[in-house]
């Protein structure tokens, strides 16, 4: 039975940290990075929290951050209805890229909205009123992070779809776990970014805890409703395989983007 799953703590930490470096990397070196060496921008830096360059970055360039998260989620979405990938921790690795990728392009515009910061700030700096565009900016936002719950929802439903405390637990425990493992990676990769600890405050835990809403799929009755058409996914047992990845990823990830790859004087 699905609600009597016993999900290994270790490997659900190691598919959150692998699913949010994805999703980082998407962010910075997907969309920024690539963009602006398809637009001819010279590239300085690049970090976990940020891209440098010579001169205007351009509108652009500022918002293919998102539009990068965007594309990989869907692909995550389309391999899991296409693939439909029998493995668990193949599966639920793709449902954890959905969500901090979706989560991570939604919740942004919320955030530069508000706080007049970051990416989509720049995208809509110039442009007047003011007000009109900042509250356009939270709107598509919540919109779009409310979209992105759904779908997450019905896509964690083989792991759920039950009511019952026994699989509420599990569904709890199995987004708690990947969601604290993938701020913890944001931590560590912006400790020791060039510029100083504070981009931990101002990018790298945004980053990671725009996929706040993973951790309330128990509310969704898209997640926790049965239905005799899903098959139940059987629990995520310990696999090394993931974990040794997992760690070497997030080596990489810490000692060389989080210091930053310098790309041109």
């Amino acid at each position: 039975m699905r609600a009597e799953a016993s999900d290994d703590a270790v490997t659900l930490a190691a598919l959150g940290v692998l699913a949010f470096i994805l999703a980082d990397v998407s962010h910075e070196i997907l969309g920024h990075a690539v963009v602006a060496l398809a637009t001819g921008v010279k590239l300085t830096l690049l970090t976990t929290c940020y891209v440098t360059n010579r001169g205007d970055a351009g509108k652009l360039i500022r918002a293919a951050g998102g539009l990068a998260n965007v594309c990989v989620g869907i692909a995550a979405f389309l391999l899991i209805r296409v693939g439909r990938p029998r493995s668990p921790h193949r599966r639920y690795f793709l449902v954890l890229s959905v969500a901090f990728n979706l989560f991570f392009a939604a919740g942004y515009p919320f955030y530069s909205g508000v706080a007049l910061f970051g990416d989509w700030a720049a995208v809509i700096s110039g442009l007047s009123p003011g007000w009109f565009w900042r509250s356009l900016l939270v709107l598509i936002s919540v919109a779009g992070y409310w979209f992105s719950m759904v779908l997450v929802a019905r896509l964690i439903r083989p792991f759920c779809g039950s009511a019952e405390t026994r699989g509420l637990t599990r569904l709890r425990r199995m987004t708690l776990i990947p969601y604290l493992a993938a701020m913890v990676a944001a931590c560590m990769g912006g400790a020791v970014n060039p510029a100083g600890w504070p981009v931990i405050l101002t990018s790298a835990l945004p980053a990671a805890g725009a996929a706040f809403g993973l951790t309330q799929m128990d509310h969704f009755q898209a997640a926790t409703s049965a239905d005799a058409r899903v098959p139940a996914i059987e629990s995520i047992a310990r696999n090394w395989t993931w974990i040794g990845t997992a760690g070497a990823v997030l080596a990489w990830f810490v000692v060389v983007l989080g210091r930053g790859i310098r790309i041109s004087p």
